[in-house]
């Protein structure tokens, strides 16, 4: 399939480049090439540094606690949509240095791509070959040497993450950048052109895969929560002492002061006062009155931070749940046993929420929570995901036949970063957890009744 073309202002972004680079060698983030050509060698020149692909663009607070809990590495390629590459250097015998993406490493040669040419040098013409940290690692490092108002940097870093295929951080830091200029013109285009080419991709890989995938077909796909659900979610999972941009209709405050008079000032220009507060604290006044049947009417319009790191560090193209667990070959296929998962746009709302209310709700065979909200740490979820022998809860046998590969632990142990980053991610949800009040699956819809005869 041929490329999307690269949007115009990328190409305005040019100035923004030796800034980056700059920053990234302050860093010690960048390996310079060695471009002098040396007497004898073959290799062609390899450019400096790297370009994967032609150019394209606390809680709430306790009185609110009890009313949201009493009252009811070794993914399948063909499921990424964030193909990130991996880095890495290769020092030749001859004293050269390339640093380019790593696309074969075999005992007969490395091949390295650079500008989006695959240059291939035989073994024993390396004399080492050294893997850079992974990409993520290295953004969250460069990350926070930037500050969140300086645009022109962010979007310095956005192009870096997009040259190696980190799509989903780069929306991510696209979606601050818009936070801060809603009007930015640049940073609009390159993230509609990221989501299409995210899509395209998608689409290409399930062409690609369903002669291979037949039996996947014969599964009926999950159904997702639906838009009022998602919100829902949202509203019991939101802190509110982390600004959130929401909305509360003021008929809903009205409402709310003549069923509960008692709970609001006689002056009628301090209950004015309270119609035109902040909405966040206007929802601190539901959950205080556990207006549990007007929570509906409350707009969430973005993710609380616990969802937020949920959707672009566990679950999604950036994270590892879609990309190892929810891959056709594992729990998102025919063979997925009990614990079923989507793998469909896997940073879309429906899908990422879905997926966070069936791992939220799901019980071991022996009622056990797959997420222990009191113990992060001793969750089954995570444990699955690590070697049998250093597990609470094992990853029962699987049978390879069946999945086409061996099973393969996710962690290397509990000091992994993305097993700690989970861990804490699980002590962000709210405790004690709430009854969302959601139906999933739903009922199938029941067949038209026969007519008399």
């Amino acid at each position: 399939m041929r490329p999307r073309p690269a949007p115009a202002c990328l190409r305005r972004l040019a100035p923004l480049a030796g800034g980056a680079l700059c920053l990234l060698a302050a860093l010690g983030m960048t390996t310079t090439t060695d471009r002098t050509p040396h007497r004898g060698s073959a290799e062609p020149a390899a450019a400096e540094s790297t370009a994967a692909e032609p150019a394209a663009p606390a809680q709430p607070d306790q009185s609110d606690r009890s009313d949201r809990s009493d009252q009811s590495d070794q993914s399948d390629q063909s499921d990424h949509t964030d193909d990130t590459l991996t880095e890495a250097v290769v020092t030749l015998h001859s004293g050269r240095r390339i640093t380019g993406f790593l696309m074969e490493n075999s005992a007969e040669r490395v091949v390295i791509r650079i500008n989006a040419i695959d240059t291939t040098f035989p073994r024993a013409r390396v004399a080492a070959l050294r893997v850079l940290p992974p990409v993520e690692d290295r953004y969250r490092t460069l990350r926070e040497a930037v500050d969140d108002g300086d645009v022109r940097a962010r979007m310095a870093l956005v192009e870096w993450l997009r040259t190696r295929r980190a799509y989903s951080l780069a929306l991510a830091e696209l979606e601050g950048i818009l936070e801060i200029e809603p009007t930015n013109a640049d940073a609009r285009t390159i993230r509609d052109w990221i989501r299409a080419h995210i899509e395209l991709n998608s689409r290409s890989q399930n062409q690609r895969t369903k002669p291979r995938r037949a039996a996947d077909n014969q599964t009926p796909p999950l159904p997702t929560l639906r838009e009022r659900e998602i919100n829902r979610i949202r509203i019991f999972e939101i802190d509110l002492d982390t600004p959130t941009r929401l909305h509360v209709p003021e008929e809903t405050m009205r409402t709310l002061m003549v069923r509960s008079p008692g709970s609001f000032p006689v002056d009628a220009r301090e209950r004015d006062k309270i119609l035109d507060a902040d909405p966040i604290e206007q929802l601190r006044v539901l959950f205080e009155l556990r207006a549990r049947d007007l929570y509906d009417t409350v707009t969430v319009r973005e993710d609380p931070p616990s969802m937020a790191r949920f959707k672009s560090r566990i679950h999604g193209s950036g994270g590892w749940l879609v990309n190892a667990c929810a891959s056709n070959r594992c729990h998102g296929g025919a063979e997925a046993g009990r614990l079923r998962l989507i793998n469909r746009r896997p940073n879309s709302d429906e899908t990422a929420y879905t997926n966070f209310y069936i791992l939220d709700r799901f019980r071991l065979a022996d009622g056990t929570p797959l997420i222990n909200h009191e113990q992060p740490a001793r969750s089954p979820l995570l444990h699955l995901a690590l070697p049998r022998n250093s597990s609470l809860y094992p990853h029962p046998e699987v049978d390879p036949r069946a999945q086409n590969q061996q099973w393969r632990h996710l962690f290397r142990s509990t000091n992994d970063r993305r097993f700690r980053e989970t861990a804490e991610w699980i002590g962000s949800l709210y405790r004690p957890r709430p009854d969302y009040g959601i139906e999933y699956p739903p009922e199938a819809p029941k067949p038209p009744a026969e007519p008399e005869q």
